[in-house]
């Protein structure tokens, strides 16, 4: 387990020591829970851990979404671009 010295106002710490106390929590373990809530875990791409499998879950919300093509169907056609 690793050290971290941190700096805090006054007011925070009094507040920080004060929630932690009310959890039945030392300062250390509620500030850890605060943390691990706040901050949630990533992979190594950076992306939080289940995003991919939440999105796999999910796929069957977006089934009838229409493609660009679908939707653009009845768009005008862009100007060809000036040759300079």
């Amino acid at each position: 387990m690793s050290q971290v010295t941190i700096y805090m106002d006054d007011d925070a710490i009094s507040r920080a020591k004060a929630s932690a106390s009310a959890a039945r929590l030392s300062l250390s373990a509620w500030i850890t829970k605060l943390v691990k809530e706040q901050a949630p875990e990533v992979d190594a791409n950076g992306y939080p851990v289940g995003f991919f499998e939440e999105v796999a879950a999910n796929a069957h919300l977006w089934e009838d979404f229409p493609l660009s093509e679908e939707m653009r169907a009845h768009e005008t056609p862009d100007l060809p671009r000036e040759s300079w």
